[in-house]
């Protein structure tokens, strides 16, 4: 069932998050809490955001064009 699912989702993503959450950086952790309230409060955006963020958080991208 579609809703099971949706739910386990959360549930996993809930325990990664609280695995985490002390050594996310607090201006991470408030910009992803913001995102993931605007889209319904989901567990699995929040981790998302938090993934991208740290992943995208070294030394910027150089691009060439």
């Amino acid at each position: 069932m579609i809703t099971n699912e949706c739910i386990k989702m959360e549930q996993t993503a809930y325990n990664n998050l609280k695995r985490i959450w002390e050594s996310v950086p607090s201006k991470t952790s408030t910009y992803c809490d913001r995102v993931a309230r605007t889209t319904g409060g989901s567990y699995s955006i929040l981790e998302s955001c938090i993934e991208m963020e740290i992943s995208e958080s070294g030394a910027p991208q150089k691009f060439q064009f």
